[in-house]
């Protein structure tokens, strides 16, 4: 059996988010814009805090990487900073 390990350190934090939806548990260095499993769309952490963008390119940027985020600006079950 051959394992292949990835080394995954963009930035140093790792975030691990939960579809409220399916149960699915996706791992990345940025906020998913969607659940890979049910295709649920999700909003970026602090949406209502960051100015409303107009366009698709400026909605993308509202969606932050790991060494962005603190413990709080995380919503309490769905998403972890590891």
């Amino acid at each position: 059996m051959k394992v292949e390990l990835t080394v995954k350190e963009q930035n140093g934090k790792q975030l691990f988010k939960k579809c409220h939806v399916c149960g699915h548990v996706m791992e990345s260095d940025q906020e998913p814009q969607k659940c890979h499993k049910c295709k649920k769309s999700f909003l970026p952490v602090n949406y209502f805090a960051k100015v409303h963008s107009k366009s698709q390119q400026e909605y993308d940027q509202l969606f932050a990487y790991g060494h962005e985020l603190n413990e709080g600006d995380l919503i309490k079950g769905l998403t972890v900073i590891w």
